[in-house]
């Protein structure tokens, strides 16, 4: 029996994530607030009136900023409100409504990179007037997608470089245990059924350096692309989910394959 035992949603690219009991999922839409916000890059230019896919070199993120795993935050979506901290010390508290507090946001986060003055990233997020669940998520990939990954592959992946490897590095919104190493992969184009919502399942995570760094000190300790290809003769762990019914979504709710 394959049960899920994390749910967990991005709210900021790039930083950790934050673990929730449950989630109403929505057709065609990510777990709600899941990549809402982003730092773009200086050089980076996005309309927030209407945003587009961009890759994730466009924006902060642990493919080049590895330091962004030592920040924790604590964020209010109905006040849209944020606090940073590093090491448990509060290091910036402000509203994303006020432009004073978004530039403040921007010279703490130039200053914690240590980039250049002129260098400084900007907090961008969805402006337009969709409905929230149609609003634009900041992924990796185009798609509104639910990132699942399987626990039994990353024990698998364990014993062949004989390391442990914190599950966290894989940024899964979904994870779960039970069942086989790897059967994932044999899972795209079908649909799979948690709690009352279902899903199909439509490709594979191919993983990048964001995957070498250590979530608990923020080093580029193991080289997780290198190693899934010397193993197994490609770069991919996980699978991506595309929501297609309506439905509730709980920890230890069985993950079931319907067709």
């Amino acid at each position: 029996m394959r049960v899920l035992k994390n749910i967990i949603r991005y709210p900021i690219k790039g930083f950790v994530g934050e673990f929730l009991k449950e989630v109403e999922l929505n057709t065609a839409s990510t777990i709600f607030g899941d990549r809402k916000f982003a730092f773009a890059r200086y050089n980076t230019n996005l309309d927030q009136k209407s945003p587009i896919y961009m890759k994730k070199t466009n924006f902060l993120a642990l493919v080049k900023d590895s330091k962004l795993a030592l920040l924790d935050f604590s964020l209010d979506f109905k006040e849209n409100y944020l606090k940073l901290l590093f090491k448990n010390k509060k290091c910036f508290e402000g509203s994303l409504n006020d432009e004073n507090d978004l530039n403040r946001l921007s010279d703490f986060m130039c200053k914690y990179l240590n980039l250049k003055l002129n260098e400084k990233p900007k907090l961008v997020v969805d402006k337009t007037q969709r409905n929230e669940n149609l609003k634009h998520s900041f992924s990796d990939i185009p798609d509104k997608a639910i990132s699942l990954i399987n626990f039994e592959t990353i024990k698998d992946f364990e014993k062949k470089i004989n390391k442990k490897i914190d599950y966290l590095r894989f940024r899964g919104n979904f994870n779960f245990i039970g069942g086989s190493p790897w059967e994932e992969f044999k899972w795209i184009g079908k649909k799979l059924k948690i709690g009352t919502a279902e899903l199909k399942v439509f490709k594979r995570t191919q993983r990048c350096r964001a995957t070498t760094v250590n979530p608990k000190n923020g080093k580029r300790d193991i080289n997780v692309p290198l190693e899934l290809n010397k193993h197994y003769g490609h770069f991919d762990l996980g699978v991506y989910c595309k929501v297609i019914k309506h439905g509730i979504v709980k920890i230890n709710d069985e993950v079931n394959i319907i067709k």
